[in-house]
């Protein structure tokens, strides 16, 4: 059986989830009442990483690969690994919502890429693949407060959001120059102006025969390169990544 590549998963998973909406309308309960979810980043992390596990799942068994879940702390989302083969994959799940100018956080720069092990399923260096599974999405009207008295049931409240694409790429594509979240040290993406945008355009790294190895040489020394390389120029200029191009 051939390794799972990350056309064939792109192919296999919109195949399947053609037609979801990827709406919820909350949480249900025992009594069929529906408690409802605000459109928060987090909140809407766990929404898309639930609805889309079914079909991930059915992708890997027909691989032939074991699916292995981190904990919120863990890189990634999703371990996809082929016994047989010994390839392994890192799908995490990401999100945005609908401004301007949109970014992804893609993850940490100071963890598993300065320590092998650190805040990581397995070794950094046992993946071979590092894939985004992507949604951005619009933030509608907050939702409506209840008492006891009308609490809603299935099919009586609004989805408090609405899907504008979804995407699955390979991390480093979507890498961009700078960090992504303020103060944290996580790794930002490239700078979208519609959600499409996403699913076609390529960050700095896609530049080089040896992008991931660029990305990672980058981002594992990110307080270095920040204040010398500002642009996708500095970066192909800069002596450090000869190598990679």
């Amino acid at each position: 059986m051939t390794d799972l590549t990350i056309e064939k998963l792109d192919q296999m998973f919109f195949d399947l989830t053609d037609d979801w909406s990827w709406e919820i309308q909350g949480f249900l309960d025992s009594n069929n009442y529906v408690h409802p979810i605000d459109s928060d980043t987090k909140v809407i992390s766990t929404v898309f990483e639930r609805m889309s596990a079914p079909a991930l799942r059915s992708i890997a068994k027909e691989f032939g690969y074991i699916v292995e879940l981190a904990n919120q702390t863990t890189y990634p989302d999703f371990t996809l690994t082929n016994p047989d083969t010994g390839h392994r994959i890192a799908l995490d799940i990401k999100t945005t919502y609908t401004r301007s100018r949109m970014v992804f956080t893609l993850g940490g720069y100071n963890s598993f890429l300065r320590n092998n092990t650190k805040n990581i399923l397995y070794p950094y260096d046992t993946y071979a693949d590092h894939w985004i599974l992507g949604f951005v999405y619009k933030q509608l009207d907050h939702f409506m407060d209840y008492d006891l008295e009308n609490l809603p049931t299935a099919g009586q409240i609004n989805c408090p959001y609405e899907v504008e694409a979804v995407f699955i790429r390979e991390k480093y594509e979507l890498c961009g120059l700078r960090a992504g979240s303020g103060n944290t040290k996580n790794i930002g993406s490239f700078k979208g102006f519609l959600p499409a945008d996403f699913k076609t355009e390529l960050g700095p790294f896609s530049s080089f025969t040896r992008g991931k190895s660029a990305c990672d040489h980058f981002w594992s020394n990110y307080e270095l390169y920040a204040p010398l390389i500002k642009s996708e120029n500095d970066l192909l200029s800069h002596e450090d990544f000869a190598a990679y191009l």
